[in-house]
């Protein structure tokens, strides 16, 4: 008897993630209080633009 060929089907399944409500960091309560963004720069900049901000930092006035 010849065997027959048996094509196996494999099923991906995918999850979808979603996040609980209340879970994480609250919004805003990071160290400058307001919404933050990524920005990606070239590896050999990365210590000019450090150095840029930390300027920028130490020279704002502070809120009255």
């Amino acid at each position: 008897m010849p065997k027959k060929s048996v094509k196996k089907t494999v099923k991906k399944t995918v999850k979808k993630v979603t996040r609980k409500a209340g879970v994480g960091r609250p919004k805003g309560s990071g160290k400058f209080g307001c919404p933050t963004t990524v920005v990606r720069i070239p590896a050999h900049l990365k210590q000019d633009v450090l150095d840029f901000a930390i300027q920028k930092l130490k020279s704002k006035k502070p809120a009255e």
